[in-house]
């Protein structure tokens, strides 16, 4: 699942944050980690370039990698062409398990942003994305994934998330997370346009009560004293952004689908609200089967 992991870099020092995530990982699952530079140029003075960024990397991450997990190696991957393009390209035909990334980048030795590049690959990657804020800094001395928040609709297509939580908590002994929001209102399309009808209190109650029995269910998937469950109430995206600064995780992680099967990247969607609004890295999951 997460035997290969892809960190793309553009060369810039904010690009590099990724860098840390996917070394704790690395050492904590002996993974493969591919160091990944993109060029639309291919001149041999560039290629010289990107090549030499990704050894310096290579030399700074090998030593300390291989002492901590034997099983853990490092690759350089020069690709040319569009970034975004080739990126997704390359995930899918070597079957990468993880792309680990930064929102933004600066100022790199690449002829590429970060910025729009990120951007593209969380929208139409099928391969799980780690975006890291370049903004954010972790606070602690513990691990990078020391708390993990795990908001889930009930259903499976909400969960395609849960099994990389599952995988990375049992290697790095994270404590999960599981958060349930349930909605006092229900959006409906009438004649007139949207609508909403609210729910009554024993409806919420009802609903709370069958989100705390799912959650429970989904806990006996994580060791005991390692996992705790959350049902609140309003508006998910709020609900959850407020999860996150409450429960001061280090990581978000989410399925870009839910039960309504409607795509994350439409507007006022939950998931594409959080992305964007979260200060903390962000774990994207698509489940299989679904695009845009």
């Amino acid at each position: 699942m997460l035997e290969r992991i892809l960190v793309p870099l553009d060369g810039s020092e904010r690009g590099e944050l990724a860098l840390e995530y996917a070394r704790e990982l690395a050492i904590g699952l002996g993974s493969e980690v591919r160091l990944v530079c993109a060029t639309e140029k291919k001149d041999a003075a560039t290629l010289n370039v990107c090549n030499i960024y990704l050894s310096r990397l290579i030399d700074k991450m090998a030593a300390q990698i291989k002492a901590a997990n034997p099983r853990a190696s490092l690759k350089d991957i020069v690709l040319e062409g569009v970034a975004a393009d080739v990126l997704l390209r390359y995930a899918a035909d070597e079957n990468i398990g993880l792309i680990v990334l930064t929102s933004h980048g600066h100022g790199g030795v690449m002829p590429w942003s970060m910025g729009g590049t990120a951007d593209r690959v969380m929208h139409h990657s099928h391969t799980p994305v780690l975006m890291v804020r370049s903004g954010h800094k972790a606070t602690g001395k513990g691990s990078l994934f020391s708390r993990i928040l795990l908001p889930l609709d009930g259903s499976p297509m909400g969960e395609a998330a849960l099994p990389y939580v599952e995988r990375i908590a049992s290697a790095l002994g994270s404590e999960v997370v599981l958060l349930m929001v349930v909605e006092t209102i229900m959006r409906v399309h009438s004649l007139g346009g949207p609508d909403h009808i609210l729910f009554s209190e024993q409806q919420v109650e009802q609903m709370k009560q069958e989100a705390a029995e799912y959650l429970d269910g989904v806990s006996k998937r994580f060791p005991k004293g390692k996992v705790r469950t959350a049902v609140r109430t309003g508006d998910p995206a709020h609900e959850i952004l407020k999860a996150s600064a409450d429960e001061a995780v280090s990581l978000t992680a989410m399925s870009s689908h839910g039960k309504s099967g409607i795509s994350q990247w439409m507007l006022g969607s939950v998931t594409n609200k959080i992305l964007h609004a979260d200060r903390v890295p962000f774990l994207l999951v698509r489940p299989p089967g679904k695009t845009g």
